[in-house]
């Protein structure tokens, strides 16, 4: 390779690496620009997951980002470079941000830029591949870069973000064995689930209190947080909890604002900072969601037509009838109809859960319905003004969630949301299978009392079974037959150690992930 197309390859890449030639180059920045303005500032754990991990020496490798489109996967990238420079001292002459949807980078073969890349001196150098998944055969190209050895002799730490699930799984099988010792630094074996914002998440983004009772005595700890839930299902209440609980008014405030602006960074900061939510981003997530199930081989006509039944308030949190479904969408059989289930999965806007096998516990019956659970706030109610020609959404959000009877279907498809992410969130895994994780079910085996969640979490080698019930509204009954459960409450904060019940409210239980 010429010297010379080396550097034609950084003159190519220079508009998008605005950090070689300017050192307050953030200030001009958009995103960190958006990011830093005003009085609130939201961070995703996340980013400090991969910050402590990315900036290990000698190791190199591959790893991957997914999660929904405008969820702030770039503002995090462009977060993590920032501190690379300003906190960890790299060098900005090797660190490398490429936006693959750029159409000058449309004749020019991924594999040629890493080889320019790897060339660039002995130093570590990092590379950002931000959507990747628009780039056609990216996994292929790291594949052949890899094998090539171009990472570990160009001291490669590479970084891609996609926002289709789909694409980035059949990457990862591509890529299987090929990722490097960089990705084995990471959970998930080095491929990452960014999601919207999470209720914690935004608890500590807005309330400096509850972040200083957070800090002390390390509560975040992944130990301490797991210690405390085991506590609940043995009727028990850790004293974390119970300090908690003294900012329940404040928690109780944002849980209910929370069921408004959801986790979107955009939607969670215009809220606090302006109170409203600009309507053309309800769309823009809408569109975005429906127009790309075109790369995934869907109909997007099709999709929008399921969208309408799949956002009915009152299916929320319900078993859905994949036989009803197929007769209101043109009559599609059950395998097209998983096709779309499939992608609206992969693309983390929905979740269906399976009941748990009444002969097997933690085994999902994938012979029985699915219930039916919208992973953010803020992605329904975009789907459904989107659907429903609703001028103003954050207006109708709000009266939406003012209703009684939805706000506990509501909340209780939050709860799945965070749920759902107890595996990753509570040991060190190298892939989840999210199906495993949280089901319905009964009670207890062989019972016939049905429960909205069945969380089963492997920590430490053993297989941990949590039967947890929804109960959000203004008076919850004490059921005399209840065991071994715990029940989430608007505001019933109680335990019967005897009978292994603990009632928890939700702004509290939800804390602790």
């Amino acid at each position: 390779m010429s010297e010379r197309y080396l550097v034609d390859i950084r003159e190519l890449l220079k508009p998008f690496n605005p950090w070689w030639s300017d050192p307050e180059w953030y200030e001009e920045d958009p995103l960190i620009h958006k990011y830093q303005s005003g009085n609130f500032r939201f961070t995703s754990r996340l980013y400090f997951h991969i910050v402590k991990n990315i900036v290990k020496q000698g190791k190199y490798g591959i790893t991957t980002i997914r999660g929904p489109r405008r969820s702030g996967k770039t503002t995090l990238i462009k977060y993590l470079i920032m501190s690379l420079i300003k906190d960890y001292r790299v060098n900005p002459s090797d660190i490398y941000y490429i936006s693959l949807d750029y159409d000058g980078l449309r004749d020019v073969k991924l594999f040629q830029i890493l080889q320019a890349i790897s060339k660039q001196g002995e130093t570590e150098k990092y590379v950002f591949l931000d959507e990747a998944s628009m780039y056609s055969n990216w996994a292929l190209e790291l594949k052949n870069a890899y094998d090539a050895n171009l990472i570990n002799q160009g001291r490669l730490k590479i970084v891609a973000t996609g926002s289709h699930s789909m694409d980035l799984a059949e990457a990862t099988e591509k890529l299987r064995g090929r990722q490097g010792d960089l990705a084995m630094e990471f959970n998930l074996g080095g491929n990452l689930l960014f999601t919207p914002l999470r209720f914690p998440e935004v608890v500590e983004g807005v309330k400096e209190e509850v972040r200083r009772i957070l800090d002390e005595g390390r509560r975040r700890r992944v130990r301490a947080r797991f210690e405390a839930l085991m506590a609940l299902r043995n009727g028990e209440i850790t004293s974390e909890l119970l300090e908690l609980n003294t900012q329940f008014d404040i928690l109780s405030e944002l849980l209910e604002n929370y069921l408004v602006h959801g986790g979107y960074p955009k939607a969670v900061k215009e809220f606090y900072e302006k109170g409203i939510v600009d309507s053309n981003f309800y769309f823009d997530i809408a569109e975005l969601l429906i127009k790309d199930s075109k790369r995934a081989g869907l109909d997007p006509d099709t999709l929008k037509k399921m969208l309408s039944e799949l956002v009915e308030p009152d299916r929320l949190s319900g078993v859905l009838d994949l036989s009803f479904l197929a007769d209101s969408v043109r009559n599609l059989d059950k395998q097209e109809i998983d096709k779309y289930l499939k992608y609206l999965t992969s693309t983390w806007a929905f979740f269906f859960s399976y009941r748990e096998r009444k002969d097997s516990e933690c085994e999902p019956n994938y012979q029985e319905q699915q219930k039916l659970y919208v992973l953010d706030p803020f992605i329904f109610h975009a789907l459904y003004s989107y659907i429903n020609n609703i001028p103003d959404p954050f207006e109708a959000s709000k009266k939406t969630v003012e209703r009684e009877e939805f706000r506990g279907l509501f909340i209780e498809s939050v709860a799945a949301s965070h749920l759902i992410l107890s595996q990753q969130l509570f040991a060190r895994v190298p892939h989840v299978n999210y199906d495993r994780v949280l089901m319905y079910g009964v009670r207890d085996q062989g019972g016939h009392r049905e429960v909205d969640f069945i969380l089963c979490v492997n920590r430490d080698n053993e297989l941990h079974r949590f039967v947890i019930e929804s109960k959000y509204r203004r008076k919850v009954p004490m059921d005399p037959t209840l065991k071994n459960t715990i029940v989430l409450t608007r505001n019933t904060f109680k335990a019967d150690k005897e009978r292994k019940v603990t009632y928890i409210p939700a702004p509290i239980f939800l804390m602790l992930f």
